[in-house]
């Protein structure tokens, strides 16, 4: 009997002796494991999945953290399988039928348009779906490396002997013999399972026509890529489909060098084993698809903020302040403003409650970025779900900082996500006005 539990992100009262009773397998699987750690999982994709290198992606944060008997929840969603057991994190921002909030995020960062998702579906198979829109990224990050080549071996048979004689085939070929020898060469290919794998994802989409098709020909890059990869794989045939899915299955790609390439087979394995075998799918291991949503609302902030703001990048190494006037030691807030004296922290957490309070380590940080950029005024962008927040934390002490909360205010009664799509566009001018005005 099939087990689900829907549970949201940012929940702090789950009794972990309960969870553990109902969910043993995947409570023994995933409490206390690191996104860095379940980024190992050959079924889970976790985006942004580049964990090494994706900038200012928190490897560390925990899915389902333990705090004395309950268990908590953090800034990731998504769904989670394993048998009979079936999870999903929602945004705390969800309905139980869909989750808005999430589209939104991902259309505004990823620049796709999800009008197409279909609404019939499950929450689960919409999380699903959404791996065809990742797709493209995923493909341009890859081919940014170039072409990935690995020896293959090639059967010929004809008078221009360039290899191995293939005795075999040769004695079944070419008897009586007419000058032909059957040999075989070992050759560096761009034609070769990893690829033929990305092409067979391509095809696929092709003819998923209410999705797979318009995302594959939604920008120019993508239209480019996909004829990049159709061209070094003259070899393609569909009946090879679970030969590729096999050979990519018992050899993953490991070498470090192409991790982007990892990533892409991992998405690609898990579009088409979603078709071909559905959730029953080794049911012997975990799978699933999981969002950091934190990592999300940093970027959409990014995309509502003026051009002005600089928004540096840790991992990078990028824009980043110094904090010594002798020596090199950056640290790195995620927008500031010389010119307006503005720094600004994008903060996936509840802060709507309170009015001024806001935890130690953020309120140190953000008075540490502000005293060395010399700010007027620092504050924290959140998202909440009752009213626009645009207050006064305090003037502190010293030079005389302003800190301060905006939020940006999240539909509850949208009863569509176009409908959704237009109140929270008025949620952002709003936030946008309070941030000029303030």
């Amino acid at each position: 009997m099939e087990m689900k539990m829907r549970i949201t992100d940012n929940q702090h009262k789950i009794i972990k002796e309960d969870f553990v009773a109902e969910y043993p397998k995947i409570s023994q699987l995933l409490l206390d494991r690191t996104l860095g750690n379940l980024s190992q999982e050959d079924n889970i994709f976790i985006f942004p999945s580049d964990l090494e290198y994706s900038p200012d992606l928190d490897k560390d944060q925990k899915i389902l953290e333990t705090v004395n008997r309950e268990i908590k929840t953090g800034n990731v969603i998504g769904f989670l399988g394993y048998g009979q057991e079936r999870l999903t994190i929602s945004s705390r921002f969800s309905n139980e039928s869909d989750d808005y909030f999430l589209h939104y995020l991902l259309q505004k960062v990823l620049n796709i348009n999800l009008n197409s998702l279909d609404t019939a579906l499950s929450r689960e198979d919409k999380l699903y779906q959404l791996l065809m829109y990742l797709f493209p990224k995923y493909l341009q990050a890859a081919l940014r490396k170039g072409h990935y080549k690995e020896y293959q071996r090639f059967s010929h048979n004809d008078s221009h002997i360039k290899g191995v004689v293939d005795v075999g085939n040769h004695l079944k070929k070419n008897l009586p013999f007419t000058g032909n020898v059957a040999y075989t060469t070992r050759e560096f290919a761009f034609d070769n399972p990893i690829m033929q794998l990305i092409r067979h994802t391509i095809e696929f989409m092709k003819n998923q026509k209410s999705i797979g098709r318009g995302v594959l020909e939604n920008l120019s890059t993508s239209r480019e890529n996909v004829a990049e990869i159709v061209r070094v794989t003259p070899s393609y045939k569909i009946a090879d489909r679970a030969k590729i899915i096999r050979l990519n299955q018992t050899k993953p790609l490991r070498h470090a060098y192409f991790r982007e390439y990892r990533k892409l087979q991992e998405l690609c394995l898990m579009i088409l084993n979603r078709e071909e075998h559905g959730l029953g799918y080794q049911e012997q291991k975990i799978h699933g698809i999981l969002f950091d949503v934190a990592w999300l609302w940093e970027e959409y902030i990014h995309t509502l903020l003026p051009g002005e703001f600089i928004h540096p990048r840790n991992k990078d190494r990028t824009d980043g302040i110094s904090v010594f006037s002798n020596r090199e030691r950056k640290v790195y807030p995620d927008f500031y403003d010389r010119e307006r004296k503005i720094v600004l922290d994008a903060k996936y957490k509840k802060l709507e409650l309170t009015e001024k309070g806001i935890n130690r380590d953020d309120l140190f940080q953000l008075i540490s970025y502000a005293y060395i950029l010399q700010a007027e005024k620092a504050g924290l962008i959140f998202p909440s779900i009752d009213q626009t927040v645009s207050s006064e934390i305090g003037k502190v002490e010293g030079y005389g900082v302003l800190l301060k909360k905006w939020s940006i205010q999240v539909p509850q009664k949208a009863s569509s996500y176009s409908e959704f799509y237009e109140m929270l566009g008025k949620s952002e001018k709003i936030f946008q006005n309070n941030i000029k005005q303030n």
